[in-house]
Order: structure tokens, then sequence, then C-alpha cells
């Protein structure tokens, strides 16, 4: 198929008929638009309202970092390492050395220096 000058083929609000719509099939052309005006959500027998649809990349970063502290803190109760709790795991047993250093004759320059405060 070959077109060699323009035709108007359909006007806006038209109605598309077969042959319009095959047509416009052939050249590729979708003359729909579908939208959807969601107007309630509903999920496992709970209803909500359309907002919960609209996340950020900024309220997953947020969702994500509140679940590794989540994780952060269960594992650094049961005492279970993990690369979030770690670090955590390294500063509550260097305190504890620094609070046995300050009550014996154990000496190193860090706990003199806490000895010093006080």
């Amino acid at each position: 198929m070959k077109i060699l000058s323009d035709v108007g083929l359909i006007k806006t609000g038209d109605k598309v008929g077969a042959s319009e719509a095959t047509l416009l099939n052939m050249l590729n052309i979708s003359p729909f638009s579908y939208g959807l005006n969601i107007q309630q959500v509903y999920d496992n027998g709970s209803v909500y309202s359309p907002e919960v649809l609209d996340i950020t990349e900024a309220c997953l970063h947020a969702r994500f970092l509140e679940g590794v502290r989540n994780i952060a803190s269960v594992c650094l109760e049961i005492g279970y390492p993990t690369l979030a709790s770690i670090p955590h795991s390294i500063i509550n047993g260097y305190k504890r050395v620094l609070a046995v250093a300050v009550e014996t004759e154990i000496s190193f320059p860090l706990a003199d220096k806490v000895k010093a405060f006080l």
C-alpha cells in the first residue's frame, strides 16, 4: 500500500466504522484509547482509596530502609549475625569492652580516654 496524498479518514468524535478500523489497523494505527478511573481498590476483603496506588521512589526507598532496620533489630535481639546487624553488634561489643576496661585495671588508648572523662 502506498499513500500518494493526505486524505482525511476520520475526524475527532466520529464513529469509526469497520472499513476505517481495518485501514487504520493495516497502517498500524490504533484509533482507540482506553482510560481507567479507579474509584476504590479491593484486596483480600479490604477496600482502599485509589491513593494507595500512588507509590513514589522515595516511598519505596523509605519502606525498604524501614525493613532493613526491622531486620537488624530482630537479628540483634536473637543474636543472629546479618549484614544489617553486624555493625550494631560490633559497636555493642565495643561498648561492653569499654565498660569492662573502666571497671577493671585493663588499659588501652581509647579506654584511657573514656576513663579520663569519668
